[in-house]
């Protein structure tokens, strides 16, 4: 998966890479000849060990600079790391970002973890976890969770953080220090800020990590609450608007009549959901068959949905016909069997297999009800005047 993200990027870029002295991408590279020129890379594994001329441009996995740069670094990946001086502008994203090496030009981070012992022009980190300790030559400003200040700073230094900020012992700002924190910090006797520190106020626009958990559950549950209602109205609306269409499905589908009719059901349900995607990547293919496929993508997406609601609406069925020996099918127990199979869906596999199945069946009787009604042919004609 890597590799294919790797290389999509890579093909995004191409049209800007056309005039690209190295130019590669594989697996796993090693770029290990000085080249004066640019270098244009995408793979699972890239590693720069020659020294490079001009700019470096690499989108993979794991990237790691282990010889200086002349030019620009633009790095993209898993992993990314660098270990030598960058003459130029650096510029990366990575879930775990490393730099251990001066940077002659501009600083621009995002990444889930960033680890920077540098000094550049410019810096600007945006990141939840942020460990900076080789100071800076000019404007450092930090947008994370976790921050942490360490080296000598020779300009104005700029935090908005959600959770907590640490100031090493001896750390020295030369310029002024303005922070967003839930809580004033405490700066140490050793630590020295030339200009002043400005405390802005507590964060208001960032949640703290405990604040973000709570964040999350309570979005998952609006998530769930909502999708539930939506299932439980399109099932009573299906139910009641077609009644005749769902008790077809249901006489066809359910296990009491007929087991053996059960699983045929089943299996073609399967079949066709599973088929169904393979025929269209065939007709995507060919210039002819492009108008098929969309409509076949149009009636595949319907099937899913349905197959999914009559799933409920069979559940809700057999209920009826299990409990209360109702063999009608109404809007009610629609909404009755939907609500007890999202229910057993939260089960982890009992719960996936259950939905599974009867999807599949209700799938399987939704396309021999289509089926017959597409190719029954009349069984008298009327006659001639």
């Amino acid at each position: 998966m890597k590799r294919y993200l790797a290389i999509a990027s890579f093909l995004l870029l191409a049209p800007f890479l056309a005039h690209a002295s190295t130019l590669e991408t594989a697996r796993t590279i090693v770029l290990s000849e000085a080249s004066t020129t640019n270098a244009y890379l995408a793979g699972t594994d890239i590693t720069v060990v020659a020294p490079l001329g001009g700019d470096l441009l690499a989108a993979g996995g794991t990237v790691t600079a282990q010889a200086p740069i002349a030019g620009d670094a633009m790095l993209a990946g898993g992993t990314v790391d660098i270990e030598k001086a960058v003459a130029g502008d650096v510029r990366l994203i990575g879930a775990h970002v490393t730099v251990n090496a001066p940077v002659g030009g501009d600083l621009i981070i995002v990444g889930g973890t960033v680890v920077a012992s540098t000094s550049a022009r410019d810096t600007r980190i945006a990141s939840p976890s942020i460990h900076l300790t080789g100071g800076s030559a000019g404007p450092v400003v930090l947008y994370g969770s976790d921050i942490y200040l360490e080296g000598d700073f020779k300009g104005d230094v700029t935090i908005e953080a959600s959770d907590r900020i640490t100031i090493a012992d001896g750390t020295h700002i030369h310029g002024a220090l303005r922070y967003n924190a839930p809580q004033q910090i405490v700066v140490p006797a050793t630590a020295l800020v030339d200009g002043g520190t400005t405390y802005i106020g507590s964060s208001s626009f960032l949640p703290t990590s405990q604040e973000a958990h709570t964040f999350a559950i309570a979005g998952a549950t609006i998530l769930f609450i909502v999708h539930l209602i939506a299932v439980l109205v399109l099932a009573g609306l299906l139910a009641g608007l077609f009644p005749l269409f769902t008790e077809r499905v249901a006489e066809r589908t359910l296990i009491d009549r007929s087991p053996g009719q059960f699983v045929l059901l089943a299996l073609l349900g399967f079949a066709m959901l599973v088929a169904t995607p393979v025929l269209i990547l065939i007709l995507l293919f060919s210039f002819v068959g492009i108008g098929v496929a969309l409509v076949l993508i149009a009636a595949y997406a319907l099937l899913v949905m349905l197959a999914y609601v009559y799933a409920g609406i069979l559940a809700g069925a057999a209920l009826s016909r299990g409990l209360l020996k109702r063999y009608v099918i109404t809007w009610k127990e629609a909404v009755l069997g939907m609500f007890v199979l999202y229910v057993i869906g939260i089960i982890p596999v009992i719960g996936f297999l259950v939905k599974f199945v009867l999807m599949m069946a209700a799938g399987g009787a939704i396309v021999s009800i289509a089926y017959g009604f597409a190719f029954r042919r009349r069984e008298a004609e009327l006659p001639l005047e």
